[in-house]
């Protein structure tokens, strides 16, 4: 049976095979005393362990049982296996079995096999087991049950057991993943993750002679009796030699991310600082580590059950409203939603959660991810397994199970009349999945319609018939386990394999690592045996190198540090590389450490920007994000004219803006305190410095917005007039207007040598997408102001929700005109004719409707016109538009309560949907729910059965159809060519930009900054940008600067160039937190 297809021909790049000698089954059969309702991890499904258990150069198969007795598998050849449970020795009949890890643990040559069971639940009452291979007899493995003698024989909720040397001493230690059994109804603090449970606890036991010893409260590893562990991986992360650990956890807890500091102590990365790798998988599975985009950094893919089949997505559990949500986060945990993620390695500590912009964040129920080069073209590939004998996230059984007489026969113990309950859960049978990686970090599904369905777990891969590629063995419920065979050797592309004789406490050499090095490839991999979900793999490495023939050289790094190189190695072989040819430690000699062109430096200012939590979800939950938390904005001026650059800095609601000045030292004083603290109650989102009235000073206009006030004094802009340095409140000016503004500018509209004031605002207060209106004051050159919108600039004046604008000559005719974007609106440009402005027509620019939030205009590519880059929303979410297939806003009272909803639809294979859920839709439209009771029947309706065709065709109607950040080149006629910016300026949401020259090649570059936190949960939240590095490359385009040495972590907002004790620097406004500033890196 074809599975997948290959990526240059129809031939198939995989078939199940049938006839094999595996008959295994993990068949699972309710009981009153055991079953999903009182066991919550019932159906989570065995693993399966690939092994060369015999040594003779073919790989054999272990499979575990929840129910079903393991059994074992010779394999024989031609893929053909044999039974040899019984003959071998293996005696596990008792349930219930989890994960299953190969392992020499004495190190004699031989692999053994340590198991993962359940323990003092209910009537169940194993105990982990370690089977020692005793050694071959006629080509059979025998094994003795010895977990005892080494210390590792705990009774409690195992899942997993992974082996490593987490101390670099040589030895192998291990880390034992459990998980706790307790309902999830309630999560309390995340504080309880620091206690200690000794069933459900993670362990971390450490190779003292042979003996397994638990130093886990030592290392630092949590212990709670809320971490829900399913998946475990170990790796070195940050490239320092010692091996760290990500830990899955289902529910509510967060992830743990450890890094391993050396020191026999590991610090845990997410429930300390989430920025450093954003939000992670909520019911988080299997996970997998390894360098998908051969940068030689290692990341990390974890799995969850975010539907790609829009009807269950319908019918499924979906994320807390956003005001729930908070409390959440504020009770400890942190951000985490139903989708799988890839976090991508920046190198430095600094991950991208790139999970939907690299396509493969829906798989459906997904459980084990396997990592490796399936089509041997050089780069990673993924497979997923996936079903679910029953869907617990079902709304309509979560309904139906949560009636009081249901739960009282639950909670008292059932009978076996009352399992039929359980045949109202509906069964997600579905198919596994193969994404091909395109090596440019994103992902193409090539499972094919021919897949079969199935309730598959755990999996593993091997090259079972050693024909150079990786087959796959995968362990179902309910039905024989499928054995794939691989058959892209058939495909013109090279591979090679590698056996690590490791030393004499390591004898496979796990954690080791390995670079592949040729003209046209680097490929990283690490060597350990636990991978996936509840599998293990032959502790070898497998490399697909696809046309490379002749490879230049190869660096081996041991656990120990110790390394070793080899130089021109011939392909499709296998490679024996022998510890004792290793010498001196690689972390001294090589360093991991690139050449950057910006670092951080030390914050200088006292200033930390507050913005409360959004309340906009609360009066409206069907909007995809609020228009709260935009500051703070920055502003770098002199303002006392001693030649020093001072910092303006706004601030949010309550929170007064601040002014720095200056030393002479290089330090900031802040200044003139009383005068901003009077209009504190202001959100200040942006602010300019001119000079109003020609008397050399700058003054200063602040105008605030942030959607927290319908009108009046708070939304009123705000005139200091600058006398000798010293800023005094001015009464007339501006009084008459209240606006919730996003922007100010200065700039001589009308070229009489005085500064004009240009006010755009992106909404009506708490209207969402509604238009308002634009400003433009002509400045008498006195600094009193009139507003001539009207006159001057009537298209521009309700043009639409504006987020930035630039102000240039666009043409040459020594005029500034406008370059304005913004939501729901096109990339906009007004020529200035001296007596009005005039929107441009016919410039390829109409159809660029987008949720802008930046824009800059420079001359990128010194062809002598002026080119535009436009910040945007990004790829990276689960929305999507085009002209074809829009994102597009419904205002209408659809419940005709005297009330405007905001409807927001976006287009899912080929079907307009509303983003919002079932619950936030009947929230605000009652009548949704009467008409669709169900869930089922909620999820089968039509669009415009939803909603009719009268009100959605009477309603209030804007759309967006570009969602990527672009650079829009000036063709020289009038008319601009869009590119989309590279992938990482498209991981976020792009707040602002900055055109330096970085590198000094005398073309301008960019520096973007974005992250949004105020997201409706329904599509996660912004935060995979730690700042973008973007050079010019002299061609009219830009490139990525890999491995970049700074981090602008967090939702940064604005960003600007000082200059402080003779040094060029740059200061980022960080929404909610202190500023960051970087400094150029001396070459």
């Amino acid at each position: 049976m074809l599975l997948f297809a290959c990526q240059n021909n129809d031939k198939s790049l995989f078939t199940i095979k049938s006839n094999t000698g595996i008959n295994f089954k993990n068949t699972l059969t309710h009981t009153p005393q055991l079953n999903i309702l009182n066991y919550l991890y019932y159906y989570n499904g065995g693993g399966v362990s690939s092994a060369d258990f015999n040594n003779d150069g073919l790989i054999d198969l272990y499979f575990t049982g929840n129910q079903t007795d393991d059994k074992l598998y010779l394999n024989q050849g031609n893929l053909q296996f044999k039974d040899i449970t019984v003959d071998s020795g293996i005696q596990n009949k008792e349930p219930w079995t989890t994960g299953v890890t190969n392992i020499d643990i004495n190190n004699d040559g031989l692999l053994d096999i340590y198991i993962c069971k359940i323990g003092n639940y209910r009537h169940i009452e194993g105990q982990n087991l370690l089977y020692i291979n005793q050694g071959i007899q006629n080509g059979i493995p025998t094994f003795k049950e010895d977990a005892t003698s080494y210390g590792l024989d705990f009774r409690g909720f195992s899942t997993q057991a992974s082996f490593f040397d987490f101390d670099a001493d040589g030895d192998l230690d291990m880390f034992l993943l459990n998980h706790s059994t307790h309902p999830n109804r309630t999560y309390g603090k995340g504080d309880k993750r620091k206690e200690i449970d000794k069933y459900s606890g993670d362990k971390l036991f450490e190779n003292i002679n042979g003996k397994y010893v638990d130093v886990t409260e030592k290392s630092k590893i949590y212990q709670g009796k809320i971490g829900y562990g399913l998946g475990a991986s170990i790796s070195d992360i940050n490239n320092d030699g010692f091996q760290d650990i990500y830990v899955g956890n289902d529910f509510f807890e967060n992830d743990y991310l450890y890094i391993n500091q050396g020191d026999k102590t590991f610090k845990e990365v997410i429930s300390n600082d989430n920025t450093s790798i954003g939000h992670t998988t909520h019911f988080s599975m299997g996970n997998a580590i390894d360098d998908i985009n051969n940068d030689g950094n290692m990341d990390i893919i974890s799995l969850d059950m975010l539907p790609e089949n829009l009807k269950t997505y319908k019918t499924s559990g979906l994320e807390y409203a956003y005001p729930t949500y908070e409390y959440y986060l504020k009770n400890g945990y942190s951000p985490q939603y139903m989708q799988n993620t890839l976090h991508l390695n920046l190198g430095s500590s600094i991950f991208s959660e790139i999970g939907f912009q690299s396509g493969i964040a829906a798989s459906e129920w997904s459980w084990c991810p396997l990592i490796a080069d399936f089509d041997n073209d050089g780069f990673k590939d993924m497979y997923i397994t996936n079903g679910i004998f029953g869907a617990t996230n079902d709304m309509d059984f979560i309904n139906f199970v949560s009636n009081e007489k249901i739960q009282k026969k639950i909670n008292q113990g059932m009978s076996k009349e009352d399992l039929s309950i359980i045949d109202e859960l509906p069964q997600k049978k579905t198919a596994n999945y193969f994404f091909k990686n395109n090596g440019n970090n994103t992902f193409k599904n090539k499972t094919s319609e021919d897949t079969p369905n199935s309730f598959s777990n755990g999996a593993t891969y091997a090259d079972l018939d050693n024909d150079g590629d990786l087959d796959i063995v995968v362990n179902n419920v309910n039905e024989i386990a499928h054995v794939i065979e691989n058959k892209s050797i058939n495909i013109e592309s090279s591979y090679l394999k590698i056996k690590l004789k490791g030393s004499d406490k390591n004898k496979f050499g796990l954690g080791a690592k390995v670079k592949i090095y040729s003209d046209s490839l680097t490929i990283s991999q690490e060597n350990y045996s636990t991978r996936g979900y509840l599998s293990s793999v032959q502790p070898e490495l497998h490399f697909g190198l696809g046309k490379v023939n002749l490879i230049d050289s190869i660096h081996i790094i041991w656990s120990d540090k110790k390394y070793q190189t080899i130089r021109n190695i011939k392909s499709n072989q296998e490679l024996t590389i022998n510890y004792y040819d290793a010498f001196d430690d690689y972390y001294s000699i090589f360093s991991t450490l690139t050449k950057g062109l910006l670092t951080n430096t030390s914050n200088l200012l006292n200033f930390k920007h507050k913005d409360g939590s959004s309340v906009e979800f609360n009066r409206d939950p069907l909007i995809p994000y609020a228009s709260t938390n935009l500051g703070p904005e920055i502003s770098i001026v002199d303002v006392n004219n001693d030649s020093l650059e001072d910092i303006f800095i706004s601030g949010g609601k309550r929170q007064a803006s601040q002014l720095n000045i200056q030393q002479t030292n290089g330090e900031f004083q802040s200044s003139q305190n009383n005068i901003f603290e009077h209009d504190a109650i202001n959100e200040d989102v942006s602010q300019v410095f001119f000079d109003a009235n020609n008397d050399g000073f700058k003054d200063l206009l602040v105008v605030s917005g942030g959607n927290e006030f319908r009108n009046g004094k708070p939304l009123r802009p705000r005139l200091y007039i600058n006398k000798n340095g010293v800023f005094t409140k001015d009464s007339i000016q501006f009084q008459n207007i209240a606006v919730n503004a996003s922007k100010v500018k200065a700039v001589d509209i009308d070229n009489d040598g005085d500064l004009d004031i240009n006010i755009c605002s992106n909404l009506q207060p708490w209207k969402f997408g509604v238009t308002p209106t634009q400003y433009i004051f002509e400045n008498d050159g006195k600094g009193s102001f009139k507003n001539i919108t009207s006159i001057f600039a009537e298209e521009f004046e309700t043009i639409g929700n504006i987020q930035d604008i630039v102000w240039i000559d666009m043409n040459g005719d020594k005029l500034q005109d406008a370059i304005a974007v913004g939501h729901w609106m096109p990339i906009s440009i007004f020529i200035n004719n001296g007596k009005q402005l005039e929107l441009q027509k016919n410039n390829n620019l109409n159809e660029s409707n987008g949720w802008w939030n930046s824009v800059i205009v420079e001359d990128f590519d010194k062809d002598g016109d002026l080119d535009i880059i436009s910040g945007n929303w990004g790829l990276n979410s689960r929305l999507n538009a085009s002209s074809k297939e829009p994102i597009t806003l419904y205002s209408q009272d659809f419940d005709d309560n005297g009330r405007v909803e905001s409807l927001v639809t976006y287009y899912y294979q080929g079907e307009e949907t509303p983003f919002a859920s079932k619950d936030e839709l009947v929230k605000q439209m009652p009548f949704l729910n009467k008409k669709y009771l169900s869930y089922a029947d909620f999820a089968n309706a039509d669009f415009t059965d939803l909603f009719s065709k009268e009100k959605l065709s009477t309603s209030l109607k804007k759309e967006v159809y570009e969602l990527a950040s672009c650079y829009f080149k000036n063709n020289g006629n009038n008319t601009f060519e869009k590119h989309e910016l590279p992938f990482m300026a498209q991981v976020s949401n792009v707040f602002d930009i900055v055109i330096d020259d970085f590198n000094n090649d005398q073309f301008p570059d960019l520096l973007l900054i974005g992250n949004n936190y105020e997201i409706s949960t329904q599509l996660g939240r912004f935060d995979a940008s730690h700042g973008v590095l973007l050079l010019n490359d002299k061609k009219g385009f830009f490139t990525e600067k890999k491995n970049q040495n700074f981090n602008i972590q967090g939702p940064a907002r604005s960003i600007e160039k000082i200059k402080i004790n003779g040094t060029d620097q740059y200061i980022i406004g960080i929404n909610n937190n202190t500023p960051i500033f970087l400094t150029k890196e001396l070459n």
